[in-house]
């Protein structure tokens, strides 16, 4: 029994392991493995660089100067019964960095855009108002704006964003050549790993959960808890041996290959758990179905405490079960009926007189 029961719950702890650590990197390689350049705190961006080597990471850069807001993206809701609802999420602005080369005495600036949310709208029409001041000024008595540190996804515009921002920067008169560079990216700060916030905490805690899950499977490859009801069980009834329990499984009837019927005791098998029930403690059974979301189908067992086991079985498998426990445990009512749960309900006594107590002596 020991052997089989060790062997099945091995073979089920290897499939949840393998199970568990594909779909936890599967959400790691959604997310583009960004969880790690958080851990580890944004990539300080250096402008000048080819901007593709930043290209979905997780960069901080603090910010020169903004210009414009240039889009608005929204999200509209239709209504169930009409109508339709916009609602604001945030805008992407254009922005600039200069950078002075000591060598030719010329700045080049670096156009790219940000987004950011829209409870942040105000702060950055109060920069780009700032911004505009400083650029404007004729006297040298303005100082420059006050540096914006952004932390985001450098991500790669879409076409139609990056139509929007080219023909902004044309309407403003800025011309790409060699001291204006345009980037066609957005520094993102509403994303991370290509998808928003919250999606991306809810699919990394989802990959941690899931890893912790293959740690301790591997672990449970190895140990014996599968065992811990059985043993308890034991020390609950003195009277009972392993050897007993052995002796039983070996002539026991399986049932979909994870159920053991036996004359004393019937050993189940519940997710990676080994169950025991003693068959003189079970006073009733049936099939029990429900479909739809939270589907179910199994075998119902209530015992003497009144309580009730659940044991995932198909109809078929359940109605083989029934049939050998209808044979050879003449105590438990096989089959369900609205007058049995009734009976059970309202007269518990009663009930254990239908069968249970006339063959109480047996088992």
């Amino acid at each position: 029994m020991i052997e089989t029961l060790r062997k099945k719950t091995r073979t089920s702890y290897i499939i949840r392991a393998i199970l568990t650590l594909v779909i936890a990197i599967g959400l790691l390689v959604w997310t583009k493995f960004t969880i790690f350049d958080v851990l580890t705190g944004p990539a300080k961006m250096d402008i000048s660089k080819d901007p593709s080597t930043y290209e979905g990471k997780y960069v901080t850069l603090d910010v020169d100067c903004l210009l414009t807001d240039f889009v608005e993206h929204t999200t509209t809701t239709t209504r169930k019964y009409g109508g339709k609802t916009t609602t604001v999420n945030g805008n992407s602005y254009i922005a600039f960095q200069s950078v002075y080369d000591y060598e030719s005495g010329m700045s080049t600036w670096y156009f790219y855009s940000i987004y950011m949310s829209k409870g942040d709208q105000s702060m950055m029409t109060s920069r780009i108002d700032a911004a505009w001041e400083y650029l404007n000024d004729e006297t040298g008595t303005v100082a420059p704006p006050e540096k914006l540190p952004v932390k985001g996804s450098w991500t790669k515009m879409d076409a139609q964003i990056e139509r929007y921002f080219r023909d902004t920067l044309a309407e403003m008169g800025v011309v790409q050549d060699e001291y204006n560079q345009y980037y066609f990216y957005t520094l993102d700060t509403d994303k991370l790993g290509g998808v928003n916030m919250f999606a991306f905490w809810a699919m990394n805690g989802a990959a941690l959960i899931l890893l912790l899950v293959f740690v301790f499977s591997v672990i449970g490859c190895f140990g014996n808890a599968y065992m811990k009801d059985i043993n308890n069980y034991l020390q609950r009834d003195p009277s009972a041996s392993m050897e007993a329990i052995e002796s039983d499984f070996s002539g026991a009837h399986v049932v979909g290959g994870d159920t053991w019927i036996g004359k004393r005791w019937t050993v189940y098998r519940s997710g990676t758990k080994a169950r025991i029930l003693s068959n003189k403690d079970l006073i009733w059974g049936y099939y029990f179905r429900r479909t739809g979301r939270n589907s179910v189908s199994e075998m119902r067992l209530y015992k003497t405490d009144k309580t009730i086991v659940h044991i995932d079985m198909t109809e078929n498998e359940t109605k083989e079960a029934l049939g050998y426990y209808a044979q050879e445990q003449p105590h438990i009512i096989v089959g369900y009926s609205a007058d049995l749960e009734k009976k059970w309900q309202k007269d518990f006594n009663g009930f254990l007189d239908m069968q249970y107590n006339p063959n109480q002596t047996r088992g």
